[in-house]
C-alpha cells in the first residue's frame, strides 16, 4: 500500500475547484454573507443545479463554505472563505489563485515546450494579463515591507521612485504612503487596472504607459526599482535595461531588483521552468550575471540580498556621485 507521494494530488485539485467556483460565480453568489440554498446560489451564477449542490459540498470541504443544515440544507462563505477569496485585505488572495490555474494551462504544454523550445500558447490575453496583474496586488504585504525598508535603507534620501513594470501599483504606493513621489511605469493595458486597484492613492502616483525594454524615462529617480521584471528576458536584454537604467538614476541614487538568483533562491530552478513555458527567452539568472550587468552600467556598491519574507533576493547598486 503507498503510504507517501511525490506530489500532493489533492492540493491540485482544491487549486482547481476554487479556481473553478470563482470563475463560475459560485463564490460571488454567497459573498453576500447570508446562507443561501442550492437553487438560490445555482440562480444567481447561472449555473446547474446539480453541478452546483456537487461542487459546494465540495468546497465545504475545503473549509472556504459552511454547509448548513438549520430549516434545509444551506450554504454559506465561511470566515476563511470571505478573507481570501470575497473581502479586500492581507489575506485576500483570489486573483492568486485564478494566475496559479492560467500558469497549470501552460504547464500542461511542457511536453511540447521541451521538445520544441518555443513557450506555450496559453496565458497570453487581456484576461490572463489582467489576471496576472491583480494577483501581483495580492502579494504579501511583509514582503511589501521588507522590501520598502531594504531599498529606503540602502538608497538613503530618497525622495521620487520609479516601480519599472510594477503592475497594479502595490509597491508603488507603499513609497508614496512614505511620502515619496512615486511613478508606475507598466504596459497600456494594465495601467487602468493600477489606476482602479489603486483607489484614491492613485492621485498621489505618476503613470507612465511604455514597454520599459524599448525605452525608460530620463527620469533623474533617486530608486529605480524592478520587480519580478528581469526574469522575463534574455541576459542581453537585461545587460541593455541596466544600461539604460544608469541615466535614469540620479547621481548618488540607487537601483533594486528583486527577483530569483539562480544558485541563491531555493525555488530559482523550478522558476526557471516557468519562465520556459511562458517566455520566448526568459529564465532565472545568477548573482555573477547581475553584478556584470550592474558592473558594465557604471553601478559601484552592489549588494545581494537574501529577503526574509521570500525565496527571492534583492539586488541594490549605486550610481556614483558626479557621474
Amino acid at each position: 500500500m503507498r503510504t507517501s507521494s511525490i506530489v500532493d494530488g489533492d492540493a491540485v485539485e482544491q487549486l482547481l475547484l476554487l479556481a473553478g467556483a470563482l470563475r463560475s460565480g459560485l463564490i460571488d453568489a454567497l459573498a453576500g454573507g447570508e446562507a443561501r440554498s442550492v437553487a438560490e446560489v445555482a440562480a444567481a451564477a447561472g449555473a446547474d443545479r446539480r453541478a452546483t449542490g456537487i461542487v459546494l459540498d465540495a468546497l465545504a470541504t475545503t473549509g472556504v463554505v459552511e454547509r448548513v443544515t438549520e430549516g434545509g440544507v444551506s450554504y454559506r462563505l465561511t470566515p476563511v472563505g470571505k478573507a481570501h477569496l470575497v473581502d479586500e485585505g492581507p489575506r485576500m488572495e483570489r486573483s492568486r489563485l485564478l494566475h496559479q490555474v492560467n500558469k497549470v494551462r501552460g504547464w500542461l504544454e511542457l511536453p511540447e515546450v521541451i521538445r520544441t523550445g518555443e513557450p506555450a500558447s496559453k496565458g497570453k490575453g487581456p484576461r490572463d494579463i489582467a489576471t496576472r496583474s491583480l494577483a501581483m496586488g495580492e502579494r504579501d504585504p511583509d514582503l511589501l515591507e521588507e522590501v520598502v525598508e531594504r531599498c529606503l535603507a540602502y538608497g538613503g534620501t530618497v525622495r521620487t521612485m520609479i516601480d519599472v513594470g510594477g503592475a497594479v501599483g502595490h509597491l508603488a504606493r507603499r513609497f508614496s504612503r512614505r511620502g515619496i513621489k512615486a511613478t508606475l511605469l507598466d504596459q497600456e493595458a494594465v495601467i487602468p487596472l493600477a489606476r482602479e486597484y489603486l483607489g484614491a492613492d492613485a492621485d498621489a502616483i505618476d503613470f507612465i504607459t511604455a514597454d520599459y525594454t524599448r525605452s525608460l524615462p530620463a527620469g533623474p529617480f533617486d530608486l529605480v526599482y524592478f520587480g519580478n521584471v528581469y526574469h522575463i528576458y534574455s541576459p542581453e536584454t537585461n545587460a541593455r535595461v541596466t544600461r539604460e537604467a544608469f541615466s535614469t538614476v540620479s547621481p548618488g541614487g540607487a537601483i533594486a531588483i528583486q527577483d530569483y538568483i539562480l544558485g541563491r533562491s531555493t525555488q530559482a530552478a523550478m522558476f526557471a521552468v516557468n519562465m520556459l513555458r511562458s517566455t520566448v527567452d526568459g529564465g532565472v539568472w545568477t548573482e555573477e550575471q547581475h553584478r556584470e550587468w550592474l558592473r558594465d552600467a557604471g553601478f559601484v556598491e552592489i549588494e545581494v540580498v537574501d529577503l526574509d519574507s521570500a525565496s527571492t533576493q534583492l539586488v541594490l547598486a549605486r550610481r556614483p556621485r558626479g557621474l
